[in-house]
């Protein structure tokens, strides 16, 4: 085995050398992997002229370097100095490119606070923020989808972690007003939408809320008989083909197998965060869809760097509740 050449240069080095060394080889790796090294290299890559925050004037003057080294701009029309951060959730992150591009890796594939936290060297508050802080990117993100041609809707349901821990809790079967409804809908494209639709068995009028606005007229709407989703495909101006739920049935199975895949992808995902609270849920489905989105396309962009990318570009602010 070859030894390597570098050992020795490693081993001689003061544990001050080896933090800059190991500094050095994190942004060399982010810069291969995502394109850029350092919070200054990605603003000038995928912010490169950022409107004023303040009054949204597009075309800003350069105007010298922050403390951090960051590019700063000024508003000819207001006299406000920004830098390429500023109006983005990375605006106060006192952290570098690399971390977060662990971070980003790890919300990726879902992974828990504790562990997100573990691997990027940050505190549990830090990740637990930071999370959050992505997820206002999203918010808002499935309100311009639109699914057409065949578009398959069934429901999932979840029971409300709020309503188990109040004090007049009361155990109920079936589709009781303790399970949060969740309106699923995915069309042949593999476009998803996603969305609350209340606690119980859904009625006509909450299924139109939830999904009305996110199919085209004259889409082709696949379901599994629910009296509800009649209304829906009526005020959509749709056909629809309908199969009777039956796990035994061969047909119904095929038929409703893409929409079944993606409720069973969303259970998984769900189940991975126990406990949350009813009013971030909703944050969560947003980032399940954004990134069955990512995936999907990930042979054209990696998914680490498109995430990366869509934090600058997307003017978001997130505000701690504590």
């Amino acid at each position: 085995m070859v030894a390597n050449p570098y050992g020795g240069l490693v081993s001689s080095l003061d544990a001050d050398g080896f933090e800059a060394l190991c500094s050095a080889v994190a942004e060399r790796r982010c810069r291969a992997l995502i394109g850029a090294g350092t919070l200054a290299e990605a603003a000038e890559l995928w912010r490169p002229s950022p409107p004023c925050p303040s009054c949204g004037f597009p075309d800003c003057s350069r105007d010298g370097k922050t403390p951090a080294g960051r590019q700063r701009w000024r508003c000819p029309r207001c006299g406000e100095a920004f830098s390429a951060l500023t109006g983005t959730v990375l605006e106060s992150s006192n952290k570098e490119l690399p971390v977060w591009e662990r971070f980003i890796t790890c919300m990726c594939y879902n992974a828990p606070v504790d562990l997100a936290a573990e691997v990027c060297g940050i505190a549990h508050t830090t990740a637990f923020e930071w999370r959050h802080r992505v997820f206002a990117t999203v918010d808002g993100y499935q309100d311009r989808l639109v699914l057409r041609g065949r578009v398959w809707i069934d429901e999932l349901y979840l029971t409300d972690s709020d309503i188990v821990r109040s004090a007049d809790y009361v155990p109920k079967r079936g589709l009781s007003k303790n399970k949060i409804c969740i309106a699923v809908a995915i069309d042949a494209y593999k476009n998803a939408v996603v969305a609350i639709c209340g606690h119980g068995k859904p009625s006509s009028r909450r299924i139109r809320d939830a999904l009305l606005s996110h199919i085209a007229p004259g889409s082709v709407i696949v379901h599994d008989m629910e009296k509800a989703h009649m209304s829906l495909v009526r005020a959509a101006k749709c056909t629809d083909e309908a199969y009777k739920a039956d796990v035994k049935d061969p047909v119904y199975l095929e038929a409703m197998e893409l929409v079944n895949n993606l409720c069973s992808w969303l259970r998984r995902y769900l189940f991975r965060f126990p406990g949350m609270k009813k009013g971030n849920l909703q944050s969560y489905l947003n980032w399940f869809v954004y990134l069955f989105r990512v995936r999907r396309d990930e042979e054209k962009w990696p998914k680490t760097a498109r995430v990366m990318r869509h934090l600058l570009m997307t003017d978001a602010h997130y505000r701690s509740s504590r």
